[in-house]
């Protein structure tokens, strides 16, 4: 379990499959990305993309040939970092300029220091000569990752520049999966999937993300209060949500879709 406090109420975080302990010392419950929805729990539907990694290299079929060339002739070196805990700060200021440019939350600290606690995060990193081109921060749970944050350096360069950068993601996806394979893990998740392909920069992540294969899967996000603080904070904290925002706060990036509740 991820544990971190809120502003009124302590969370616990479990993903997919797992069960809480009864003596969690939480006082709310989120579960994330559940197969079925938790009955009388506040519960949110989610789509992503899922690769399985038992199936094999060839399953991925359509970005082959810019993996292939990345791994072949752009030098570039890869860090799976699995005890994260001296390297934070480093991503975060990565990720956070990254964000910057990009209009979105910064990485929250918060949350990135309980996952490592509880040792669920790793961090993966692709660069050429030194030079770090992209970082990747995910949660693992049992046999299953799950992409949390990622962020890309361009700093406004030439095409080609640019290029190299897009094929250094594509290839550390690629290598995350084998290591991940390689550790008996069999479920690869890219973090969410846009349902509406309107906007054209969300149907460009959606096609980067489907050249790899994989399966459209929905999954649910329940909310549990779990102690009588909890149950006394959640409709509390919904109502402030509500005149904060009369949208509700749905539309928000993968990458930031969490922060409102793990500040909550």
């Amino acid at each position: 379990m991820i544990r971190y406090k809120g502003r009124g109420a302590v969370y616990g975080e479990v993903w997919y499959d797992e069960e809480p302990a009864r003596d969690s010392g939480v006082d709310i419950v989120l579960y994330r990305q559940r197969a079925a929805p938790i009955a009388g729990a506040r519960t949110s539907p989610f789509l992503s993309l899922v690769i399985d990694l038992s199936a094999g290299e060839d399953a991925i079929m359509d970005c082959r040939y810019k993996i292939r060339r990345a791994a072949s002739k752009d030098e570039l070196s890869m860090a799976f970092i699995s005890n994260p805990e001296n390297r934070l700060d480093e991503f975060r200021a990565f990720y956070d300029a990254f964000a910057r440019r990009k209009s979105l939350a910064a990485a929250d600290r918060q949350w990135l220091v309980a996952a490592c606690d509880a040792g669920r995060l790793i961090l993966t990193s692709a660069a050429r000569n030194g030079e770090v081109l992209v970082w990747h921060a995910l949660v693992v749970s049992g046999k299953a990752a799950w992409l949390q944050y990622t962020g890309s350096c361009f700093r406004d360069r030439e095409n080609d520049y640019r290029a190299l950068v897009g094929r250094a993601n594509r290839w550390l996806h690629w290598r995350e999966m084998l290591q991940f394979r390689a550790l008996g893990m069999t479920r690869y998740d890219w973090g969410g999937l846009f349902e509406d392909e309107s906007v054209p920069e969300r149907a460009g992540i959606n096609r980067f993300k489907k050249e790899f294969g994989g399966e459209a899967v929905r999954t649910y996000d329940c909310t549990v209060a779990v102690s009588p603080r909890g149950r006394i904070w959640l409709p509390l904290r919904d109502a402030w949500r509500l005149r904060k925002s009369p949208r509700q706060l749905c539309h928000f990036v993968f990458q930031q879709r969490f922060a409102a509740e793990r500040h909550g």
